[in-house]
């Protein structure tokens, strides 16, 4: 009888099935260790939503945004390694923890060399093993932080440049200071648009709307004095920081990470000072410089809000440029000896010969020669004079300027610093009667200095400001109306000197609205401007004469196109007193025909630094109908 082996087949059926059953309704756990490091990193910065803190932010310059929630203001798209990470601040996190591993180079660098930066912060936050990353040497970085050797900064202000429509509200700039004795020695970093465009209305309407790519570049800083104190005769005011030795070294170390890395420039936000606020952020944690600024900004909005958030350490120190050195010194010396001064610069009298004799005492002399070495360095700045002429006259005036001894120096008197000066945006509200119909007036203007407003810590001269409005209500007509708007207006007065021959201009567009006929209005599209000259003589005297063109739909044939000529006087009389006297002459001889003529006086006294009072009386002739009339204002600058 045959047996039959029965093989327990049921049972292993039941078991696999149990087996397969607990297998996926309960997977196996994976530990920790067995996940890939980066894996791991990347999750637990998205469990702490790292990418939301203020340090990410700042070192990505991601701002608040209504459409996108954040967005960068870098347009390269090299500086992300994400291709959302512009606008996905997660993402670019994600990206760059993982680029930290790669073990290649991207665009030339190995992303832990190129953003040292995220790296340092990443790793302080997540406590990278760094002996699980790729080993790069990062010796490019290497040379630049040895070179640099940051220790502290200074906050640097050039003063707005008379003749540049780009730099009439002043630049900043940053100073990155070693532990030499020397500052010229330090390093500056600088972000401006890079253009070789040399027609100035092309620059400005293409600054306006983003047409440059700015940089920010850093190079030594007595090139930079050499630009600005040297050649374009621009005073300096230096605001030292109080950041750490170690909040420095982020700032320079981020600035690493924005080399050759461009942002489209934009002449009224996106500009010097709102980028170099958020490179300063990158320094000290938690710090929001860009975030109180106003939509428009300007230089002096970064040196308020610095100041406001307690960065500054101590007053700021004045450097004056050459131009005000040879200013000062040529004001404190003769008349004849200022002719042989400049005669001695310019080579046409040997300093040895001129000086001899009687007639002019050892202090004379020593002025006389002090003022000819300022002027002929100047002179070689602008590159008016051949190097070899210039060292070889250089040198003669110095070797009969040591025959005279030491002299006690130049007290250059500091002006009130640019801080100092009233606030940037003006509030203004008054009183008037003109033709005898009484109104009253009520008007904004954003930015930035107009000729009538207090002078202490602007340019005495510059002025420029930008959607200056003005609305009034005439309780004869009992009408609310727009009495004017100023797109954009820039004046310059530079004074015409022995050593100096700049040339004044103005410019200036908006809306208006003029009396041509007995209580008739119309409201004009208004353009012009053009060059000037000015003087001065106890105050600053002033002419300049501008084509113009007038539109709209109250004119005959829509148009007016003439000239203006306008002559006038400035003076700061006191602290707190500056007064103006002023005539213009319109006329137009194309479209609508008509002419102009003004007469008026302007006054404006200072209560304190952002409250002052305007008095203004005007007669004007309009085609034969006269109006005469008198306004009262008070001005709060904020």
């Amino acid at each position: 009888m045959t047996r039959v082996l029965k093989r327990p087949c049921s049972g292993i059926a039941a078991a696999w099935l149990l087996f397969l059953t607990i297998y996926f309704l309960f997977p196996p756990f994976v530990r920790a260790e067995d996940e890939p490091y980066v894996d791991r990193l990347v999750r637990e910065a998205s469990s702490r939503r790292l990418f939301e803190r203020q340090e990410w932010r700042a070192l990505v310059h991601y701002r608040p945004s209504l459409a996108r929630g954040f967005h960068s203001v870098i347009d390269d798209p090299v500086f992300f390694l994400s291709d959302e990470g512009k606008d996905d601040p997660q993402k670019e996190m994600e990206a760059t923890i993982r680029a930290f591993f790669m073990t290649g180079e991207k665009n030339g660098l190995h992303p832990r060399c190129r953003f040292v930066a995220r790296f340092s912060w990443l790793k302080k936050e997540l406590n990278i093993d760094e002996s699980l990353l790729p080993s790069f040497d990062c010796g490019g970085f290497k040379e630049y932080i040895n070179a640099i050797k940051p220790e502290s900064s200074v906050l640097i202000f050039p003063v707005a440049h008379m003749n540049s429509p780009a730099s009439m509200f002043g630049h900043t700039l940053l100073r990155i200071d070693s532990g030499t004795e020397s500052k010229l020695l330090s390093y500056a970093v600088n972000y401006s648009a890079f253009t070789d465009e040399t027609n100035g209305i092309a620059f400005a309407f293409k600054g306006i709307f983003g047409y440059y790519k700015g940089y920010f570049t850093i190079l030594p800083y007595y090139e930079k004095i050499k630009e600005y104190s040297d050649i374009e005769k621009r005073d300096m005011w230096e605001y030292r920081l109080n950041f750490t030795k170690e909040e420095v070294r982020r700032i320079v170390e981020h600035i690493w990470e924005l080399k050759d890395i461009y942002s489209y420039y934009y002449f009224f936000d996106e500009n010097c000072s709102y980028n170099l606020a958020l490179v300063l952020e990158a320094g000290r944690p938690g710090l929001d410089i860009a975030g109180v600024l106003p939509p428009w900004v300007i230089p002096m909005d970064t040196i308020t809000a610095v100041e406001d958030a307690g960065l500054g350490s101590g007053e700021p120190f004045y450097r004056p440029s050459r131009a005000t050195r040879i200013g000062y010194i040529e004001s404190i010396t003769a008349p004849g000896s200022q002719t042989l001064a400049k005669e001695i610069a310019e080579g046409s009298k040997d300093p040895e010969e001129a000086l001899k004799g009687p007639v002019m005492d050892r202090a004379e002399k020593i002025k006389t020669l002090d003022l000819s070495v300022e002027y002929i360095q100047y002179l070689y700045s602008k590159k008016k004079l051949e190097r070899e002429v210039y060292l070889k006259r250089y040198i003669k005036i110095l070797s009969a300027r040591s025959t005279l001894g030491k002299s006690g120096g130049y007290d250059i008197p500091r002006p009130a610093s640019p801080d100092r000066g009233h606030g940037p945006s003006r509030l203004f509200a008054g009183a008037g009667v003109k033709r005898g119909a009484s109104y009253s007036s009520l008007g904004i203007r954003p930015a930035n200095h107009a000729l009538m407003d207090p002078d202490a810590g602007y340019l005495q001269g510059a002025a420029i400001s930008f959607l200056d409005t003005e609305l009034r209500y005439n309780f004869t007509e009992r009408k609310l109306s727009l009495e004017r708007l100023t797109v954009l207006e820039i004046t310059s007065i530079s004074e015409v000197g022995r050593f100096f021959k700049p040339v004044s201009w103005k410019a200036g567009a908006g809306v208006f609205r003029e009396e041509f006929l007995r209580r008739e209005h119309r409201t004009v599209f208004k353009v012009s401007g053009g060059p000037g000259i000015s003087f001065n003589r106890g105050g600053l005297f002033y002419i300049f004469a501008e084509p113009a063109l007038k539109a709209g739909g109250g004119l005959e044939k829509g148009y007016s196109l003439g000239g203006v000529l306008t002559a006038g006087f400035l003076k700061q009389v006191t602290g707190s007193w500056k007064t103006q006297a002023q005539a213009r002459a319109e006329d137009y001889w194309l479209g609508d025909r008509h002419s102009v003529y003004a007469i008026e006086a302007n006054q404006i006294f200072s209560i304190n630094g952002n409250n002052a009072l305007n008095l203004n009386l005007k007669r004007e002739r309009f085609d034969g109908f006269y109006s005469s009339e008198i306004n009262f204002a008070w001005n709060r600058y904020f």
